[in-house]
């Protein structure tokens, strides 16, 4: 099913996004939306994977409350609802994301891509791809909601306080955008079934091959608990693991990090 606030887009056309997602996924197609994520979490809960996508999100939500900024047209906006049973730990599960856009941005050969615990795809040392997930309860079942923002085309002028990068300036690959956020949701889709039956354990391997901070500084500047140390990549539940003068740190919240 196809949700539409406008009929015409001005660059990208998502209206027969659903006819390339199978009869089994529902899917919602804007204009323009505040956020994709809410649009999903405002929906009545039912097991049925669905997915919002727009071509501009005016209120997007990024990481500890900060906005996650766009133009119109100019990246691919879109979340997906998934919904797991209640007794799956959801340990890792954004790192799981992450690894599906990489797995898809790979065939664009851009040079240099990894990810930066727990939620960000870097080309070099600029970000092009952030992911944010929402968790809610509801009985024997648990829906994720996993916001994705992939920086396609911007303008070169625009102003953000992260160092980012667009597809377009690391690739000479064409880019369709509606073929890739076709690939990128079907990817997802294939590695939440895979994580929903073997964990984070599946995808250990992979992390650690596509890892930004591995072998890096940090530092943890909570006052109740300052330390700084080397990372030593992640745990088989995905967790940041850390050495530092009082032993091995594990970090479950990227909210006190500092890397230098």
């Amino acid at each position: 099913m196809v949700v539409a606030s406008a009929a015409n887009f001005d660059m990208v056309d998502y209206s027969n996004l659903a006819d390339q997602l199978g009869e089994s996924v529902e899917c919602f197609v804007f204009d323009s939306i505040p956020s994709t994520n809410d649009y999903l979490a405002q929906q009545a809960f039912c097991k049925k994977t669905q997915v919002c996508i727009t071509a501009e999100q005016t209120c997007g939500k990024g990481q500890h409350d900060r906005r996650w900024l766009s133009q119109k047209n100019s990246s691919i906006t879109l979340s997906i609802r998934y919904v797991f049973p209640s007794h799956i730990s959801l340990s890792g599960l954004s790192l799981v994301a992450g690894l599906a856009l990489v797995s898809v941005l790979a065939e664009y050969d851009i040079a240099g891509l990894s990810l930066k615990w727990p939620n960000d795809v870097y080309v070099g040392d600029r970000k092009l791809a952030g992911i944010l997930i929402e968790n809610s309860l509801q009985g024997a079942y648990q829906s994720a909601i996993i916001g994705v923002g992939l920086n396609v085309d911007f303008d070169q002028s625009f102003q953000c306080d992260t160092p980012w990068v667009d597809l377009k300036s690391v690739t000479l690959t064409p880019i369709n955008q509606l073929d890739l956020s076709r690939r990128l949701i079907n990817k997802m889709l294939a590695y939440m079934e895979m994580f929903e039956s073997r964990g984070f354990e599946a995808f250990y391997a992979k992390w650690a091959a596509q890892d930004y901070l591995l072998g890096r500084q940090i530092r943890h500047t909570n006052q109740a608990q300052l330390f700084s140390g080397t990372c030593l990549g992640v745990d088989r539940q995905g967790v940041l693991l850390v050495d530092t003068q009082y032993g091995i740190k594990r970090i479950y919240s990227s909210a006190f990090l500092q890397f230098d």
